[in-house]
């Protein structure tokens, strides 16, 4: 039994397949480094885009961090005393205070009621009378001003 060496030549229509499907083989391979040549290209222009979107924020942040860690403050002390008013109005007797705040009120008309009083009395007062009385008394009164002096 004779067994035949393994080296041996192929037909020629095989060796055409092969050809065919090496070239289909390189083909692809060109295909698959355009492919990531392009995805590299894309992954570059999104790092920049990235790192530039990154620099916008720092920027700002450098730019408005200031301004907005003294206006939190601000708030901060706004609040506090929002808080202290707070119980200062918790601990305050509001209902005396309104109370007290009637008083006033009841006094304010009754001094009021006073007022319209007298001035319906000075309405009331004829001045040409008054003044024709004072003369009378003047008249009266200048003889025991010259004896007093």
């Amino acid at each position: 039994m004779y067994i035949s060496p393994m080296h041996e030549q192929p037909a020629l229509a095989g060796d055409k397949e092969e050809q065919i499907l090496l070239e289909q083989i390189a083909q692809n391979s060109q295909l698959i480094v355009q492919t990531e040549q392009k995805r590299l290209l894309l992954s570059k222009i999104q790092l920049g885009l990235t790192a530039f979107l990154a620099g916008c924020v720092l920027l700002a942040l450098l730019l408005w961090g200031p301004g907005l860690h003294r206006a939190l403050q601000r708030a901060d002390q706004v609040f506090d005393n929002l808080e202290s008013l707070s119980s200062q109005l918790a601990e305050a007797d509001i209902s005396g205070l309104l109370a007290g705040i009637d008083q006033l009120a009841q006094i304010d008309q009754s001094s009021l009621k006073a007022m319209e009083k007298a001035a319906e009395l000075l309405e009331k007062i004829d001045a040409d009378r008054l003044n024709e009385a004072i003369s009378d008394l003047q008249k009266a009164m200048a003889p025991l001003a010259k004896l007093f002096g």
